[in-house]
């Protein structure tokens, strides 16, 4: 039995005769009797026997209509669930998102955001990559945004887009370090503002300061790219970036350098696969290809690198 058949089939049991049943589906009797008759032809066997009272459902049709109960009231459920998102403009969203990603690009999507969908509120909160889990787990954001792949089995990480990494160091540091062989090489006395705990950037960066030959010493280590990247600005040392921090820094005061070295850094989405993001939620994801082509413009780029 096909959706429509279905339908047919349970507006015949509710009524127990056709017209009432074509009433109820909007149809003419004879849809009604011809959709029963090809379901009877297919199937093999009679649905609804003739009777004083009306259309009565045969045994093998008491069988159907219980186990096709649930199916028809899904389906209504659907039909109101459609007829509701064509009137939806109202609710909020949830989400959480890394400190480099809420601070250089969220700002763009949330004024794109409430242009478009200004009754629609928006809750957003700045957690650490290993706090998404719980966050999504427990249902308390909609959607996270962060870098690299997640590793949960209940997470469903979907891909945005990829961009290189970035050395980043202040324009006065850099104008200071003597001339060497590689642009990166001119760094190799610089200090280097490191990460500590469990980030995905602390690999890169120990990576490119054994490739520089960083001298090893105490140093500063800070637990988030935004901070390190702050201390960077002060003329402390350098760090590695992302692509969406390195397309906002001023190149009039910081240096960055493509790490062809490296491998791409990717921006994903992330949802527990237990519940999927709801209508206002689905919304805002959609815009995010529009707005980090915006973000990664070329003339958004041109300012990662120096001229």
């Amino acid at each position: 039995m096909n959706l429509r058949q279905l339908e047919v089939f349970q507006a015949v049991l509710q009524t127990g005769n056709m017209s009432a049943a074509a009433r109820l589906l909007c149809i003419t009797p004879s849809a009604i009797s011809k959709a029963v008759a090809h379901t009877e032809l297919q199937l093999g066997y009679r649905l609804f026997l003739r009777t004083p009272a009306g259309l009565t459902p045969t045994p093998e049709a008491q069988v159907l209509a219980t186990e096709s109960s649930g199916i028809h009231r899904q389906l209504d459920a659907l039909r109101r669930t459609a007829r509701n998102l064509a009137a939806s403009d109202t609710g909020d969203v949830r989400l959480a998102a890394i400190p480099a990603v809420s601070h250089e690009f969220l700002p763009l999507l949330l004024q794109q955001h409430a242009v478009r969908y200004p009754q629609v509120g928006v809750e957003v909160r700045t957690i650490h990559q290993d706090q998404m889990t719980q966050a999504l787990l427990t249902r308390s954001v909609d959607f996270c945004l962060g870098f690299y792949k997640h590793p949960h089995p209940q997470i469903r990480s979907d891909l945005l887009v990829s961009g290189r990494m970035y050395l980043a160091v202040a324009q006065t540091v850099w104008m200071r370090a003597p001339r060497a062989t590689s642009r990166s090489a001119r760094l190799a006395q610089v200090p280097v503002i490191r990460l500590v705990g469990d980030d995905p950037m602390r690999q890169s960066i120990d990576e490119i300061a054994q490739r520089l030959g960083t001298p090893v010493g105490p140093g500063i280590q800070v637990q988030t790219s935004r901070l390190a990247l702050e201390l960077v600005r002060l003329g402390m040392g350098w760090t590695v970036v992302d692509f969406l921090t390195a397309t906002r820094l001023d190149p009039a005061t910081m240096v960055t350098l493509e790490l062809h070295e490296l491998p791409p850094i990717s921006l994903y989405s992330y949802h527990a696969r237990s519940s999927p993001p709801g209508l206002q939620a689905t919304r805002m994801l959609s815009m995010l290809p529009e707005a980090l082509h915006g973000a990664l413009s070329p003339a958004a780029a041109a300012k990662a690198q120096r001229r």
